[in-house]
């Protein structure tokens, strides 16, 4: 697998969307990539010869055919969160449909002040779904609807042996194991 060149001028969440966006290719093999919302990670370049990558926006989403038609047919998955609540409840869901097996949710500015569903909207789906958090930082949600431990400990690894001074506080919330890095 490759990682980030750290001595490029590379955010600490640029870096962390390319390790999740990597190994998401790594271990889902095949798969497509889905961003929807106003901000794009890059997520196309990690897309294989045969893997497609699309974009779309909350407001003219049908989320009802995109569920139909591309159940479980993504590895990758990044909303962004300037959608109201319902809608950002409405792509969480969609997104559990839409994943493989280890495929990754990512949610950007999942707890902006102006927007405090956005924030009501993830957790809701980790208290009363079956969503797990992987990490967090504090532009960044990450989590994905199966076993967390192996990715956190994956990825505690990478952050380790990264020698960006990058460290995790470990969170335990109902049950839950979350990292959470203080990343730029």
């Amino acid at each position: 697998m490759t990682l980030v060149n750290t001595t490029a001028a590379v955010t600490g969440d640029e870096a962390l969307s390319t390790w999740f966006l990597e190994r998401c290719g790594s271990c889902c093999r095949e798969g497509d990539v889905l961003e929807v919302g106003s901000e794009f990670i890059g997520a196309a370049q990690f897309c294989g010869e045969d893997e497609e990558y699309q974009t779309a926006d909350f407001a003219s989403t049908d989320w009802t055919a995109l569920r139909a038609a591309k159940a479980k047919r993504f590895k990758f998955v990044h909303l962004t969160a300037d959608s109201a609540y319902d809608d950002l409840r409405t792509g969480i869901e969609t997104a559990r449909i839409l994943l493989r097996a280890q495929g990754v949710i990512a949610v950007s500015r999942y707890h902006t002040g102006s927007n405090p569903g956005s924030a009501a909207a993830v957790w809701q789906a980790v208290l009363t779904g079956a969503l797990r958090p992987i990490c967090a930082t504090r532009h960044r949600f990450y989590g994905m609807w199966g076993d967390t431990a192996p990715v956190q400990h994956e990825l505690l690894v990478w952050m380790a042996s990264h020698h960006s001074g990058f460290a995790a506080d470990v969170h335990h919330i109902e049950g839950h194991r979350l990292l959470h890095f203080d990343l730029d």
